[in-house]
C-alpha cells in the first residue's frame, strides 16, 4: 500500500523516520523534499493586513486594551 503524506510540522518527520528505524514503515526517499523557513513569523506575515490608517489605529488600541485585559486581578 502507497500513501502520500503532507508533513506540517517538523516533529512528523522524526516520528515517521524512527517508525522506519523500527521497520514498520519504508519512506520513499526520492520524492523526500524538507524546508525549514527560518524567518521569523513577524517578518513572515508584516504587513499581511493591508489596512488603512484608521483601521490600523483601531486594530492597535484593540490589541492594546485586550493586553490590559490580562493585568487585571479577575479573582
Amino acid at each position: 500500500m502507497t500513501l502520500t503524506v503532507e508533513i506540517i510540522n517538523t516533529n512528523a518527520l522524526n516520528l515517521l523516520s524512527e517508525m522506519e528505524r523500527l521497520d514498520l514503515i519504508r519512506l520513499n526517499t526520492q520524492n523526500r523534499t524538507t524546508t525549514v523557513n527560518s524567518d521569523k513569523l513577524s517578518n513572515q506575515f508584516a504587513g499581511t493586513l493591508k489596512l488603512t490608517d484608521a483601521q490600523y489605529e483601531t486594530y492597535q488600541n484593540n490589541l492594546l486594551e485586550n493586553r490590559n485585559e490580562w493585568e487585571r486581578n479577575i479573582y
